[in-house]
């Protein structure tokens, strides 16, 4: 019996492979819900364990004198170097752990994309400071409170040195990454962009409530400054950028501070 039982395939051409169905790539590398989870989870585990650690070793040999955990979180000689040290191993932890999720990195895949920054170098720091300017002139026609849990901050120089230096240099660049870097894009293709910028403007003025006795005017304007920055990480395409503005803005408000304190050496008048 001559032939055979199976037809057999055509030679396929040389160029054939390149018809072949390719995997996917990722689009635009941004955070997944699952990834955006693992990411406050870690550093809320993180930052928990190690100011937990600073403070019973602060409290056990009064590095601080007698003083009750209550009152040491607010004051920067402790709970500054103690935010320090746990958002800088945040950051270790989360860029060795995303380095090997994201393919083209950790700054990649939050798009940090700092060559924005220089694209609009000029306008960034004028929005930043502009709506500092703006949230001030805002406080003084909403209700808030004369006294604030904040103002501890401000006893002495060394603290409100301590105080402005971190929140221009270290705390925009933290809270950028982890509300603009992660939380926002992992919402936004589930909820759309302004649902998205509400459900990330809403834990944002949270994580500050504290600060202002839960008063409903700062938080009001926290909720508004953090709308602003969603705009900004939206339309730039970089947390650089939000970073920056958010920089920016804490700047403005430090620096009336040190005006209206003689740089900070009449901190005395603040309460006047």
């Amino acid at each position: 019996m001559s032939g055979t039982l199976y037809p057999v395939p055509e030679a396929l051409p040389p160029d054939a492979e390149q018809f072949s169905p390719a995997p996917a790539p990722r689009q635009g590398q941004t955070p997944t819900i699952l990834e955006m989870v693992a990411f406050f989870t870690l550093a809320a585990i993180l930052i928990t364990l190690i100011q937990a650690l600073s403070a019973a070793v602060a409290i056990h040999w009064h590095l601080f004198g007698r003083i009750a955990l209550r009152k040491l979180a607010y004051l920067p000689r402790f709970s500054i170097p103690a935010m320090v040290v746990s958002y800088g191993a945040v950051a270790v932890a989360t860029v060795a752990l995303y380095r090997r999720v994201w393919p083209d990195g950790f700054l990649a895949g939050i798009h940090w994309n700092f060559s924005q920054v220089r694209r609009y170098a000029l306008w960034l720091p004028l929005l930043g400071i502009g709506l500092g300017v703006a949230m001030q002139l805002a406080s003084n026609y909403l209700p808030i409170p004369k006294e604030l849990p904040v103002d501890s901050f401000f006893q002495n120089a060394l603290d409100a040195w301590m105080v402005a230096l971190f929140g221009v240099f270290i705390a925009p660049i933290c809270e950028e990454i982890a509300f603009r870097g992660f939380l926002y894009p992992s919402l936004r293709p589930w909820t759309g962009r302004v649902v998205a910028a509400l459900l990330t403007s809403l834990p944002f003025a949270f994580l500050h409530a504290q600060q202002v006795a839960h008063a409903w005017g700062p938080l009001s304007l926290v909720f508004i400054v953090s709308l602003v920055l969603v705009w900004v990480r939206e339309r730039t395409n970089s947390v650089a950028c939000s970073a920056l503005v958010h920089a920016c803005y804490n700047f403005s408000i430090f620096a009336a501070i040190f005006y209206a304190s003689g740089g900070f050496q009449h901190l005395d008048r603040l309460k006047d």
